[in-house]
């Protein structure tokens, strides 16, 4: 089995060594580095090939790094982790695929509208 190969962004250090902590006492998870500022987070985050990239949350909002992970690793997690570890979330790029049918003018127009307004 494949260990989650996890690398950590910029965290305050007590959310740092909680994280660290719980990380080492799983055998299925793996810290493979560490790295503070936002374009070393992308490229370590290839070199590294990570699995999932932690990082805190910025003033109430996720961070910017976070879509740019996204969009230069599409199968990376990016769990976001709010101040004194309270709440943490986890972006990922899902693929979503809605399937119309007949092929007729009307029905390609009702998946047009769906594309950009999904339902439900």
């Amino acid at each position: 089995m494949h260990s989650v190969r996890v690398l950590f962004g910029a965290l305050p250090a007590d959310l740092h060594d909680a994280v660290s902590e719980v990380v080492a006492g799983e055998p299925d998870l793996e810290v493979v580095g560490v790295a503070a500022k936002p374009f070393a987070l992308l490229r370590a985050a290839g070199t590294l090939r990570a699995d999932v990239v932690v990082v805190a949350m910025a003033g109430g909002e996720v961070p910017g790094v976070a879509t740019h992970l996204l969009d230069q690793y599409p199968g990376i997690r990016v769990v976001v982790i709010a101040p004194q570890g309270r709440t943490a979330l986890v972006y990922t790029l899902r693929l979503c695929v809605d399937r119309f049918a007949g092929s007729s003018p009307q029905e390609l127009v009702r998946a047009l509208r769906r594309a950009c307004h999904p339902v439900g």
